[in-house]
């Protein structure tokens, strides 16, 4: 009955986590994917910067 009783304390507070965490997070941001190129700060709308992958070198592959 203890082990059901701390199961349930521990749902509850992750419950809580959760909740505050949905309520403090941007509505607008989506999965935490950031819409900008780490290298030269252009605004990217897939998962490569197509100006940064013209710079790098393929050896020919």
């Amino acid at each position: 009955m203890v082990l059901a009783y701390i199961g349930i304390a521990i749902g509850i507070l992750l419950v809580i986590i959760l909740i505050v965490k949905v309520t403090k997070t941007n509505p607008r941001e989506v999965a935490g994917i950031d819409a900008h190129c780490k290298k030269c700060g252009i605004e990217i709308n897939g998962s490569s910067c197509p100006k940064c992958e013209k710079k790098s070198q393929s050896f020919g592959i």
